[in-house]
């Protein structure tokens, strides 16, 4: 069955991906007489003040000072959802996001506000993790054969990539003054590798990235299985083989494309920073196994598993790969499945992480521009971190208390502006 809920966007049935350079983009948004540059200057506006095209949708965002904002898209034939929580920066300084291809009220992040600075934007892309956050050549059809359908009820084929790479930048510079270079992009498991896909396509837009449980290899016999299984049994879409990136056996396919071992040496070359999560696939605690016996028992367990330990895999075939080649992609590993409890564990250092690496970016930038650095939180004694070495830590002797699964549909807060037909996207979160 489709899962219930709408997808914030739409594309005509044509196959073309409509893609501009992400020079007109930031010609763009110049002319449209903002003032800002392509880095972007703090306004004199505070974080509490709504821009045109957003909304608070409830007094708990509402005191998180985030907004909903539908942002319209060429690419996607829509409008978006997209969240913003503004930074609190003084007029005249340099803003940043970092973007969240997911929400940002999962419960690993506790809302998100509490881990990251208010210095920062932070920009959350709800829907996008529910079809990879990629752009796909033709139509997504449900594992009940239904195509998957926009707000009003409409066919679509995703163009994530564009709007996110493209678009988005230039809504985020002209109403919160976010600067179209600079920043980070993150994403949780399915969304992970696509994040370093992202910024390594986007290197104008995105100086760092985060890939936490992810997976690299995509193009391989393990990843033309492993990647339409995941879609069909975590987000109800049945054609992830051959729809997303095209057959992987046939001419004009693009898996090679997104396969980030295939390209992540350009990461050197453009300056930024990788940072990738993973846990082994051991259950490390009790609250994990709480948690996935809850959500499916037994068998829900060996999934989690398996899950974490093919990231874990991925992840290390990637780190040897980058100590080779001297990369800069930085890991980080500890015990734990494919659970909210295991990346409950490290959110706060890749928070710091993905903040210090921000920080260096602009300061490299300008140099006269200097920010107080956010101490960098302390590893969790189960984990280890490391830009060369593979090893496996021990199981942490604490543990976290238990939390919803990811696979427990989301409340994504997002408004919806008319009644439509059944749409696939609103459950999951990028896992």
């Amino acid at each position: 069955m489709i899962p219930s809920g709408r997808a914030s966007r739409a594309h005509p049935t044509s196959i073309t991906v409509r893609r501009r350079s992400s020079l007109a983009a930031v010609a763009l948004a110049t002319a449209v007489g903002l003032g800002a540059t392509a880095a972007g200057q703090a306004g004199a506006v505070a974080p509490t003040t709504l821009r045109d095209g957003c909304a608070y949708v409830d007094d708990n965002e509402r005191a998180q000072n985030i907004q909903t904002c539908w942002v319209p898209s060429e690419s996607m034939q829509t409008s978006v959802a997209v969240k913003v929580r503004p930074s609190d920066r003084q007029a005249g300084g340099s803003e940043q996001a970092a973007y969240f291809l997911g929400t940002l009220s999962d419960p690993s992040a506790n809302g998100r506000g509490e881990l990251y600075g208010t210095e920062y934007n932070l920009v959350a892309i709800p829907d996008s993790a529910k079809t990879w956050s990629s752009n796909w050549q033709s139509t997504p059809v449900g594992n009940d054969g239904t195509p998957l359908t926009t707000y009003e009820g409409n066919t679509f084929t995703p163009q994530w990539e564009t709007f996110i790479g493209e678009e988005l930048p230039v809504f985020l510079n002209e109403r919160f003054d976010i600067g179209t270079s600079g920043n980070a992009v993150s994403g949780l498991s399915i969304a992970g590798g696509q994040a370093v896909n992202l910024a390594l396509k986007y290197p104008d837009v995105f100086s760092v990235a985060v890939s936490r449980s992810g997976y690299y290899q995509t193009d391989s016999l393990l990843g033309y299985l492993a990647v339409p299984l995941t879609l069909s049994s975590r987000h109800g879409v049945a054609n992830g083989f051959d729809a997303m990136w095209g057959n992987p056996f046939l001419p004009g396919n693009t898996w090679g494309e997104n396969d980030v071992t295939a390209r992540i040496a350009e990461a050197k070359a453009n300056g930024q920073t990788i940072i990738v999560s993973t846990g082994n696939g051991l259950v490390s605690s009790k609250a994990e196994w709480d948690e996935m016996i809850a959500q499916g028992g037994l068998a829900h367990v060996a999934i989690g598993g398996v899950l974490e330990l093919a990231s874990f895999t991925s992840a290390v075939l990637l780190n040897a790969q980058a100590a080779i080649f001297g990369l800069p992609v930085d890991f980080i590993y500890t015990a734990g499945a494919h659970t909210w409890n295991r990346w409950i564990r490290t959110d706060a250092e890749e928070a710091a992480r993905l903040e210090d690496a921000l920080r260096r970016y602009e300061e490299g930038r300008s140099p006269a521009l200097l920010l107080s650095a956010k101490p960098e939180a302390a590893p969790d004694p189960g984990t280890t971190t490391s830009a060369t070495e593979t090893s496996v830590p021990a199981s942490p002797t604490t543990t976290a208390a238990a939390t919803p699964s990811a696979d427990v549909a989301e409340t994504d807060g997002v408004p919806q502006p008319t009644p439509t037909a059944k749409a696939i996207g609103a459950v999951g979160s990028g896992r």
